[in-house]
């Protein structure tokens, strides 16, 4: 579950939040006069994100959502590495 904490602890304890997100990959929700206003999550996740949002644009995102799982299942797989490598040459 993600943490939830006020802006002015962020702003006084910044390192320590983000040391926290680094360690543990668990967001953490800041508030703005009671209300979310953003999140400070891992570099890692924040790619994790992009590369998801990216997949989704090509308009057989569902077929290659279905793939995905079957390859998955069957233990095939590709590094992180070799994707983000083949998405450059991609453009």
């Amino acid at each position: 579950m993600d943490k939830i904490i006020p802006i002015s602890a962020l702003q006084s304890q910044a390192k320590k939040f983000v040391e926290q997100v680094r360690r543990t990959e668990e967001a953490v929700v800041v508030t703005q006069r009671g209300k979310a206003a953003a999140v400070l999550l891992s570099y890692e996740s924040y790619e994790g994100f992009l590369a998801a949002r990216d997949e989704l644009t090509f308009p057989d995102w569902s077929r290659r959502l279905e793939r995905a799982n079957r390859e998955a299942r069957e233990g095939k797989g590709v590094s992180l590495e070799s994707y983000r490598a083949k998405r450059r040459t991609r453009g």
